[in-house]
């Protein structure tokens, strides 16, 4: 197979654990074997394997996964503070919290505008209240968000795949780059953990593009379209 890739320098650490930098929340954990699958930090993490492109390949694919998952935390935080902001019950639903915007400034005729994947909430009115002004910021950042989210989703599940249809391939890479038997042992259980890890991410990422999907069909609705 064709590896992923990059100027990525891997060095064994006490802890073999590579954070990556993508900031995210730290709610998501989840453990697989004992071992965290997100760190401290809320990011995917990834053990090395002491195989330069192979460590690259994992590093790529939980760079991915975390990007997508800070932006789908990105378009849920857009939601709660329209739906705060508007004075909804956060258990509105994102239809819901529109309507009532459009109702409450209802003189400046607010309506939600959709060109392809790219939705806004739009005035008639030039001048509108701070309140609604602060809406339709929230709207755009809402867009750009989910727009994200559905971007990676594709990306991601191809680099997903093509790792774990290559499991048996990886695993005798590793064990013919590292001929001493307690580091085979070691590494090997350093690769399963990872490909437990982007089994995990993979069923995640497929969570988050459905709910970006979700939120354009709903944006789709209010402007009148059909996704």
């Amino acid at each position: 197979m064709d590896f992923f890739c990059c100027c990525h320098c891997f060095s064994a650490t006490s802890g073999e654990r590579e954070a990556l930098t993508a900031q995210c929340p730290k709610q998501l954990r989840r453990d697989i074997g004992g071992a965290d699958v997100f760190s401290k930090e809320g990011n995917l993490t990834m053990k090395l394997v002491n195989v330069l492109e192979i460590d690259t390949l994992f590093s790529d694919i939980a760079e991915t996964f975390n990007k997508q998952h800070g932006d789908h935390w990105a378009m849920k935080e857009a939601i709660q503070r329209l739906k705060e902001d508007s004075g909804c019950a956060p258990t509105s639903s994102l239809t819901t919290c529109i309507e009532h915007i459009k109702q409450k400034y209802g003189t400046c005729k607010a309506q939600v505008q959709m060109e392809g994947y790219t939705f806004s909430l739009v005035a008639e009115e030039k001048e509108v209240p701070e309140k609604l002004e602060q809406a339709q910021r929230q709207v755009g950042e809402l867009n750009h968000a989910t727009k994200r989210v559905i971007a990676t989703e594709m990306k991601l599940q191809e680099m997903v795949l093509s790792v774990l249809q290559s499991q048996k391939q990886l695993e005798e890479t590793v064990k013919a780059a590292n001929p001493e038997y307690l580091d085979q042992v070691r590494l090997n259980v350093n690769l399963r953990e990872n490909f437990q890890k982007v089994s995990v991410a993979k069923e995640l990422a497929k969570q988050y593009g459905e709910d970006a999907s979700k939120v354009m069909k709903e944006m789709a609705q209010l402007a009148g379209l059909t996704l």
